[in-house]
């Protein structure tokens, strides 16, 4: 039997933050480490104990949400972290996506959406609330097309990451990837890694959108 994915959830609401709880805790493939109630509670947790996955609020006390994924993921790196707020702000959505959040989730979303979400992202896959995808893509087609990318900044790409990221930008999951690609998707996740380096990014979803206004894939 597969280790049960290790979770933190950080929530400055009583409330919310005994649902999210009770959520994770009725899983049989999770085990919930610890609930905290501010960013500075959360971030002093992971890096002496770093989980699989982080549920985290964005408006918090002592801490922010994007600071805390700054923060944290600047020292441990393999934590793999999903917003789960009330904040639809474009700005703060793309600082949390630069931070290397992997997913975004509004607190309107189902549990089943919140379980998926962890489970998805402890396999380095995002899940993002459709109406925030929309605006990400809204608001990424707005860029002018006169907005020319720097011609200096070369990014080294093998000919199979180049197809991968491809299907990164038209948002395929790892396990798509894959079977569309006739590889293991373990050999898929170590693309993506590397793409992400190549890229110097943090996230698959700031990857497609810097590989769309670099032309390194069609536009989406």
């Amino acid at each position: 039997m597969a280790n049960p994915i290790r979770v933190v959830v950080v929530d400055d609401e009583p409330a919310y933050r005994n649902a999210l709880q009770k959520t994770i805790t009725t899983l049989s493939d999770c085990e919930l480490v610890a609930v905290c109630k501010d960013g500075q509670e959360a971030l002093d947790l992971c890096l002496a104990d770093p989980p699989d996955v982080l549920l985290t609020d964005i408006n918090m006390p002592r801490m922010d949400g994007v600071e805390l994924i700054r923060r944290l993921l600047k020292r441990e790196k393999t934590v793999a972290v999903v917003v789960l707020t009330v904040n639809e702000e474009s700005d703060t959505i793309f600082d949390a996506f630069r931070a290397g959040a992997l997913g975004y989730l509004l607190k309107t979303s189902t549990p089943q959406d919140v379980v998926e979400a962890v489970r998805l992202a402890s396999k380095g896959e995002a899940k993002v609330t459709p109406k925030i995808a929309a605006k990400v893509i809204e608001d990424f087609r707005r860029v002018k097309e006169d907005e020319e990318t720097d011609d200096t900044e070369l990014y080294v790409l093998s000919d199979r990451e180049a197809e991968i990221l491809e299907l990164i930008a038209q948002g395929l999951r790892n396990k798509e990837i894959a079977n569309r690609l006739c590889i293991a998707e373990k050999t898929v996740k170590n693309h993506v890694s590397n793409i992400l380096k190549a890229l110097h990014v943090n996230s698959r979803t700031e990857a497609a959108m810097k590989a769309v206004k670099a032309k390194l894939v069609e536009s989406v």
